[in-house]
């Protein structure tokens, strides 16, 4: 890890927040708290607004650096790499003076104990802000650096939407990778007990704008983001934060009175709390996930929304073995698989820098090897709900595919249907930014009954 900066602003926290994402591959997720609990709250949105920013135009800014040095910044310097394309991402992509800009950015080198670099810092951004139109329009001839995704990336969505692939001319690859650089909206679910049309009055007579959801009657998509403080009712449960595609698993999922249920992979907890909400007299709940620390999060939800804790059991387990399972057989099982997240890229950009091709391979078996586990564990009749957050067909309806290929004799597909997505060979996908949602995959299987050796054997 980088030594700390002497002097702690937003901006410095930012560049070394990108920094480590990018040399050390380490989330947003990780190093955020640990680099904005130093800074006050009010410095927070700040360093915030540049971490994320930086890291969702990277392949952008960094194009324009790689064109602008004479030679690569590296070993102790590269943090200056870092502090020009923060530099470059306010003065492109923020409503802050340009002047300003460059003078903030070029105090930084002090404060990130680079005093050497100011005056190269000073030159590159003014020389930028000369050149700024024959940069920028250089840069469009290429996808990766107009839309800031890398190589890789950006030809598996072509393969899976260009229109060879996908005929509705409304979806092409360019509309995908456009909205992935969106902001993400804030969107919330009111707890099913709460009076949807009193609490979005609660939100009014507090000033905060949002609208009712064409999907869902229980979700708001707020004007703009707040903090979860602001929001009535938070601390007691009646609302949670939650994207609209996420909460349809548990309407899809549809668990009856008296069922158990499997949520596999289940951290950090969101759908878990909706299943618990959406069917308070389900027989049980266990939720399955190989990371203790992020199953504590899911005990955290329960304890904010006061979900009895006979009714949710957590278990630190990997979905993928049999070792964690006691015999009994259940009715529902969600199966939220690890994927490659790419759905999700305009709330967490972090993922165009951390992922790579090879991890596609390695996710698609993972997935295959869960969903075969899995399926040997759900009751004849029972349905299991596959889940991810990505928009790469591989992970898709072409793994459900392939599943019912190898399953043909107990598995049946039960068509996904809404007025949201689109109808695939098999289940139903959402693309980044439709609805106000996130990029998500449904399939819902049934098994054939007289698949197990004997129905009533799990209920020893």
């Amino acid at each position: 890890m980088l030594k700390m900066a002497l002097k702690k602003t937003p901006r410095t926290m930012a560049v070394l927040v990108v920094f480590e994402c990018v040399e050390s591959g380490q989330s947003l997720a990780t190093l955020l708290p640990r680099y904005l609990e130093p800074l006050a709250e009010q410095q927070r949105p700040l360093a915030q607004e540049i971490s994320y920013g930086s890291l969702r135009w990277y392949y952008r800014l960094d194009a324009i650096l790689q064109k602008m040095l004479d030679k690569p910044l590296r070993g102790k310097k590269k943090i200056i790499h870092y502090l020009l394309l923060s530099g470059l991402y306010q003065i492109l992509y923020l409503d802050k003076a340009d002047y300003a800009v460059v003078k903030e950015t070029v105090n930084s080198c002090a404060d990130l104990q680079q005093t050497w670099a100011k005056g190269l810092v000073n030159a590159v951004l003014r020389r930028f802000l000369r050149e700024q139109s024959d940069w920028l329009s250089s840069l469009d001839n290429s996808y990766a650096s107009r839309y800031a995704y890398p190589d890789w990336l950006i030809t598996r969505i072509k393969l899976s939407w260009q229109k060879s692939a996908w005929p509705q001319a409304a979806v092409t690859p360019q509309a995908i990778l456009e909205a992935g650089n969106q902001r993400p909206p804030m969107t919330l679910r009111v707890r099913a007990d709460e009076d949807i049309d009193a609490y979005q009055q609660a939100l009014g007579q507090l000033n905060i704008d949002c609208t009712q959801s064409s999907v869902y009657d229980h979700t708001l998509t707020l004007d703009k983001a707040r903090s979860v403080d602001e929001l009535p009712g938070f601390s007691q449960g009646k609302v949670s934060v939650q994207d609209g595609a996420a909460q349809l698993a548990a309407l899809l999922l549809d668990v009856e009175p008296q069922q158990r249920v499997l949520d596999a992979c289940a951290a950090p907890g969101g759908k878990t709390m909706h299943i618990l909400d959406s069917q308070p007299k389900l027989d049980s709940l266990l939720a399955l996930d190989v990371s203790a620390e992020r199953l504590s999060r899911v005990e955290e939800s329960r304890q904010r929304l006061n979900f009895s804790a006979q009714k949710l059991h957590l278990l630190v387990a990997d979905a993928s073995t049999q070792d964690w399972w006691d015999g009994r057989f259940f009715d529902r099982i969600l199966l939220d698989a690890p994927c490659s997240a790419t759905g999700v890229i305009r709330r967490h950009p972090d993922i165009k820098v951390l992922r790579r091709d090879t991890d596609i391979d390695t996710l698609t078996a993972l997935q295959a090897a869960i969903l075969d586990n899995l399926w040997t564990l759900l009751k004849p009749r029972g349905r299991l709900l596959y889940a991810t957050c990505s928009i790469l067909r591989e992970e898709n309806e072409r793994q459900i595919v392939s599943f019912m290929q190898r399953h043909i004799e107990d598995a049946r597909e039960i068509p996904v249907v809404g007025n949201w997505g689109y109808a695939m060979p098999a289940g139903r996908q959402i693309l980044p930014g439709e609805q106000n949602m996130d990029g998500f995959y449904y399939a819902l299987l049934e098994k054939q009954a007289g698949s197990n050796a004997d129905e009533t054997d799990n209920e020893q």
